[in-house]
């Protein structure tokens, strides 16, 4: 090896190693945002004959209010992110109105920031912030609240209360309850591929073999695959994709050569695509790029907010129209033998949430 190439490799080493954790965000999907008022801040809006009212969705109950957590994003293993909020709140005296509108946490010391007025403000900090993770989510909690200079300016020009709000006025303990509307799904554990027996039979009728390519693995009709990076899932299984590795060749001596790679389950779609490459070329098309192979019938995902886990067992897959034609063209020298619609395997996973 070169000494170019050797340094350039110990640079990476060493950048690793200063930097180990790299953020992975999960798009947020719901949850609730809680401002709970300080007693003392309280006493000072009354004292000041000034409203603190929940509006457009939030809730107001005792000395709290409630956000609905609307979307953002958030790696819960490393706390990092922001959290956006639907309602707003409003502050209101007999001199005027400030409503704070779109607000958004922070999982840094600017927590609380929000539309007020025309401006997007800094209406809180805090030092005493804290994440921890709340099932596939983020709970992230931040004390001793305090009112920001350009806020307590705000509120004192459009209220004019008898007492001015101060920059590091003490608000209150701020909470918020983010869940994923995606999961970010590790590069762990294997996919299960149960193919049909009546499915191999066809195959067998047309002395077309089923093997797996490293690192897909089988025994017998049982093919297994290795889960990728890129695979995101909901946990209620709406939307997502899961990525496998490996590829399912199909071959007739002689006669055509079938390959699907990588195949990717999308939830949304309810489809099973593949790279799908058909050999030999003339006389097949060679690569057609990801294109459908499989439709997933009825199904649910099961989700463990403890153990971080989305899974499903014995789904089904049957044969899409066009990946029928495919075989039939390859193997069958166009008959209709391979039908759409027909069973081609149950698919079963446990897929691991970051």
């Amino acid at each position: 090896m070169r000494r170019g190439a050797i340094a350039t490799a110990a640079m990476a080493v060493l950048a690793l190693m200063a930097n180990p954790a790299h953020a992975i965000y999960d798009p947020i999907g719901s949850g609730q945002t809680k401002l709970a008022l300080d007693k003392d801040f309280i006493s000072f809006l009354k004292e000041n004959a000034i409203a603190f009212t929940a509006k457009a969705g939030a809730k107001r109950k005792g000395k709290a209010i409630t956000l609905p957590v609307i979307s953002g994003n958030v790696d819960p293993t490393l706390g990092k992110g922001e959290i956006d909020n639907g309602g707003a709140i409003s502050f209101q005296s007999a001199k005027g109105t400030v409503p704070l509108r779109k607000v958004t946490v922070n999982a840094k010391k600017d927590v609380f920031t929000a539309k007020v007025g025309g401006s997007q403000l800094k209406v809180a900090t805090s030092t005493k912030l804290s994440t921890k993770r709340s099932g596939f989510g983020t709970y992230l909690t931040a004390k001793q609240l305090k009112l920001t200079a350009k806020v307590a300016t705000r509120l004192n020009k459009k209220l004019r209360p008898k007492v001015e709000f101060e920059e590091g006025q003490l608000l209150g303990i701020l909470t918020s309850d983010a869940q994923p509307r995606l999961v970010t799904i590790l590069p762990q554990g294997r996919v299960t591929l149960v193919f049909d027996a009546a499915f191999v039979a066809k195959l067998d009728a047309h002395f077309v073999s089923l093997n797996p390519i490293f690192p897909a693995e089988h025994v017998g009709p049982t093919f297994t695959f290795p889960v990728i990076g890129g695979s995101q899932l909901a946990p209620g299984g709406s939307e997502g994709t899961l990525r496998t590795g490996g590829q399912v060749e199909m071959l007739q001596l002689g006669a055509g050569q079938v390959f699907w790679n990588e195949l990717w389950l999308d939830m949304a779609a309810k489809v099973d695509s593949a790279e799908v490459d058909i050999e030999p070329t003339p006389a097949f098309p060679g690569k057609l790029g990801r294109i459908g192979v499989l439709d997933l019938g009825a199904t649910s995902l099961a989700a463990n907010p403890g153990a971080r886990t989305i899974s499903t067992s014995n789904a089904p897959l049957t044969l899409q129209a066009q990946a029928a034609a495919q075989l039939n063209d390859a193997f069958a020298e166009g008959k209709a033998d391979f039908v759409a619609g027909e069973v081609v395997g149950a698919l079963s996973f446990t897929a691991q949430g970051q």
